[in-house]
């Protein structure tokens, strides 16, 4: 497989990873719904008040996300962290390789300088 040597291909890459971190955090955001008590009896575990308590900064936390119903069950699901991490990085290095190939292309177009 070819590397794309376009910046615009690499910046394009760099959008649409950032662009799929918003499903992603949505989906880690909202995955406890409106009443975090509701979701836990619904999904047959104890709503610990003394833990959310405690930790009562888990929840409002950007990264990792959690929002957790007591010690060991967490609404948020296994897989939400480590795919925002994975586009968070995609997209950084997806954004360096664009600029990296806009000074390639740029400095290939650059007129030599004849020596004297």
């Amino acid at each position: 497989m070819a590397w794309p040597k376009s910046p615009v291909a690499w910046l394009g890459l760099a959008v649409l990873s950032f662009l799929c971190l918003g499903p992603v955090f949505f989906v880690g955001i909202f995955a406890a719904g409106k009443d975090i008590d509701e979701t836990c009896a619904a999904a047959g575990q104890t709503y610990d008040r003394v833990y959310r308590h405690l930790n009562w900064r888990e929840p409002g936390q950007l990264y990792p996300l959690h929002n957790k119903c007591n010690a060991e069950y967490d609404t948020v699901p296994f897989w939400v962290n480590p795919v925002l991490a994975i586009l968070a990085i995609l997209t950084v290095v997806f954004l360096g390789l664009s600029i990296r190939a806009a000074m390639r292309r740029r400095s290939s177009h650059m007129p030599s300088v004849p020596r004297s």
